[in-house]
C-alpha cells in the first residue's frame, strides 16, 4: 500500500477488512459549509452513488450523528455510531430513508482534524452490529489508521479548501410568510437529527417543558403533524410542496 497511488483508500479498506468486516465505505471532507467525497468503492452500484452524490453530500449531511458529533467537536479520534446517534435516531427519516438503505445496520468513523475547519473523515458500515472486540480492535490501530490518513492528504491534489456550494438552509424552503425564530430554527434541526426533547433540552440549555412549546409552535407555522412530515418540508424539492397554478 503505497500513499501516493490512486487506489490508496481502497488498499486501507482491504487491510482493515483483515480486521473486522467492512460491507460499504465512504471517505469524506466535513467542514462548516459542506461535505466533500473524496473515495467510494468503484463497486457501488447506481443507486447508491445516486444516493451519497445527490442525497447526502447536497442535503441529508445536515442530519448525519457523525458529522452533527464533529461539527459540535471538531477532533481527531475513533468514533462508533452507538455512542453518538441521538435517542430517537432509528426512528428519524434520515435513517429509515438513507442509513438503513446505504450504510445498513452499524457505522465507525476515524476522523482526523486537518486545520480549524476541515475534517478528513473514513466511515465503514456494516451489515450487522459491531460487537465489542471488534470496536476494541479498531480503537487500538487508532494511531496508525490517523497517521496514513493525514500523510495521505499530500497526495490528495484536486481537493479545494475553498467551499464552492452553501448548504441547504431551512429558511429558503420556508413558505413565504412563516416566522422561525432563530431559536426555533435550532430546536427543528435537532428535531430533525433525532434528538428527543431531554436532549434538545440539554443541548440548549432550557427546560425540556420550553422544548415542547417550540416544537408545538413550529408544528403549527409548518402546518404539519409529524416527524415525517417535517422531514419531507426541509428534504424534499419545494415544488413538490408549492407547486405552481
Amino acid at each position: 500500500m503505497q500513499l501516493n497511488r490512486p487506489e490508496f483508500w481502497s488498499s486501507l479498506i482491504r487491510l482493515l477488512n483483515e480486521y473486522v468486516k467492512i460491507d460499504n465505505w465512504v471517505v469524506l471532507i466535513f467542514n462548516n459549509q459542506q461535505v466533500k467525497i473524496v473515495s467510494f468503492p468503484e463497486v457501488a452500484d447506481t443507486e447508491e452513488v445516486d444516493a451519497l452524490t445527490h442525497r447526502y453530500v447536497k442535503e441529508l449531511y445536515l442530519l448525519d450523528p457523525f458529522y452533527i458529533a464533529n461539527r459540535e467537536n471538531p477532533q481527531s479520534g475513533f468514533f462508533h455510531m452507538l455512542d453518538i446517534a441521538p435517542e430517537y435516531f432509528l426512528k428519524t427519516e434520515y435513517y429509515h430513508q438513507y442509513f438503513a438503505k446505504y450504510i445498513s445496520v452499524d457505522e465507525v468513523q476515524y476522523n482526523v482534524q486537518l486545520d480549524t475547519d476541515r475534517t478528513l473523515c473514513i466511515s465503514l458500515g456494516s451489515n450487522v452490529h459491531f460487537d465489542q472486540e471488534q470496536i476494541t480492535t479498531l480503537d487500538i490501530i487508532k494511531p496508525w489508521i490517523i497517521a496514513l490518513m493525514h500523510q495521505r492528504m499530500h497526495f490528495e491534489t484536486d481537493l479545494e479548501k475553498d467551499c464552492s456550494e452553501p448548504p441547504l438552509e431551512p429558511e429558503t424552503i420556508i413558505p413565504p410568510g412563516t416566522q422561525i425564530t432563530s431559536r426555533e430554527k435550532d430546536v427543528l434541526n435537532l428535531l430533525l437529527s433525532g434528538f428527543s426533547n431531554k436532549e434538545i433540552a440539554g443541548k440548549l440549555f432550557l427546560s425540556t417543558e420550553t422544548i415542547k412549546v417550540h416544537r408545538r409552535n413550529i408544528y403549527t407555522k409548518l402546518n404539519i403533524k409529524s416527524q415525517s412530515e417535517l422531514f419531507a418540508r426541509f428534504f424534499t424539492p419545494k415544488q413538490d410542496f408549492f407547486p405552481t397554478r
